[in-house]
């Protein structure tokens, strides 16, 4: 089966105020390949079961402004419109305790991939900050609107995403960096099947997913040029919130180690 696809690809910009306003246009549109290894990398609790369809971006349109507002602040603001056929979407599998097989993935603990046409506004901005070539701030965050054929919630999307990054080179030896990160409120779908195998007949019950922080630092010590210490800290807050529904992320983790370079 072939299909033939015309895609926009055009760009421009124009500086508006030498490098404190750098004006920027585009629409582009592109057929995107899935693939399950991608699939499992945003979400490794997939089932083994998917049906892989390409992605047809038909187009991605976008406005923005980015520049200097000082000589070590940056900033970018940029507002999109995106029309997707075929966007992958997860959603948990049906849990079916009638299914006589021994997959394992039937009880309400794995995802399949659901595709929808969707219409998605995005707002985008964020500001970096250099105070030295040893110390790098940046903040953003991103809304967006989205609009499906199906009229289902566009599952597992959130509307509001933003994070904090922030690395520090303490003289020659020490170095540190922390991250924050915030994921807004979800929707997915719970699903239980009966005897009779039909979808449609199945009983279903939505979830709301609640946002949530995370927020991860490092530290570490350069022995020599070769060796390295380092300690990392995840979810400091233990928290316990669920990225996906059913699956409770794991609480306050501390990793330490050694990095040794060879040199040949």
């Amino acid at each position: 089966e072939n299909n033939f696809y015309i895609y926009p690809a055009v760009t421009a910009s124009y500086i508006l105020m030498d490098e404190f306003a750098i004006a920027y246009a585009g629409i582009e549109g592109e057929l995107k390949q899935n693939s399950y290894y991608g699939f499992v990398e945003e979400n490794p609790f997939v089932s083994p079961t998917l049906a892989i369809a390409p992605t047809d971006r038909q187009y991605d349109a976008y406005l923005g402004l980015r520049g200097q507002l000082l000589p070590n602040l940056s900033y970018n603001v940029k507002a999109s419109y995106t029309a997707e056929n075929r966007r992958p979407l997860f959603k948990l599998n049906p849990q079916n305790a009638n299914r006589g097989d021994e997959k394992g993935y039937n009880y309400g603990n794995s995802f399949e991939v659901f595709y929808d046409y969707i219409k998605t506004l995005g707002i985008f901005g964020e500001l970096n900050v250099d105070v030295n070539r040893n110390f790098t701030l940046g903040i953003n965050a991103e809304y967006y609107n989205y609009n499906t054929e199906t009229d289902n919630p566009a599952w597992n999307l959130p509307e509001l995403k933003g994070s904090v990054f922030m690395d520090y080179q303490i003289g020659e030896k020490w170095y540190m960096g922390a991250n924050l990160f915030f994921v807004g409120e979800r929707q997915d779908v719970a699903t239980i099947g009966n005897a009779s195998g039909d979808p449609q007949t199945f009983s279903a019950t939505l979830i709301d997913l609640d946002s949530f922080f995370d927020a991860n630092a490092h530290v570490g010590y350069r022995i020599s040029d070769q060796l390295s210490v380092f300690v990392k800290a995840a979810n400091i807050a233990n928290n316990n919130y669920q990225r996906w529904a059913n699956t409770p992320v794991q609480g306050l983790q501390i990793l330490g180690g050694a990095t040794y370079k060879f040199n040949f």
